[in-house]
């Protein structure tokens, strides 16, 4: 059996975005940190997100040249909504 590892970023006023709606924040400029992120985030077989987060992943991480990238783009995605899919 495989193991469910939890990756969240969250303030610790609860939020995500920033006031902007940018998320640039969580990504830390700490060497050690960026390592253990990516590492943590190629490991996983699928990431499980809500329709808003994968809206703006999908339009974000196809044509970053960040670190992340290729994990956020290669491993499947199950997303989740309340209003179904949008076509």
């Amino acid at each position: 059996m495989r193991e469910l590892v939890l990756k969240m970023s969250m303030s610790v006023d609860g939020f995500v975005g920033s006031p902007d709606g940018g998320i640039q924040w969580v990504f830390s400029n700490d060497p050690e940190a960026v390592a253990w992120t990516v590492a943590t985030v190629s490991n996983a077989s699928l990431h499980i997100m809500g329709s808003r987060t994968f809206d703006d992943m999908a339009a974000y991480w196809p044509t970053s040249t960040e670190v992340f990238a290729a994990p956020m783009n290669q491993i499947p995605k199950a997303v989740f909504s309340r209003q179904g899919l949008e076509c």
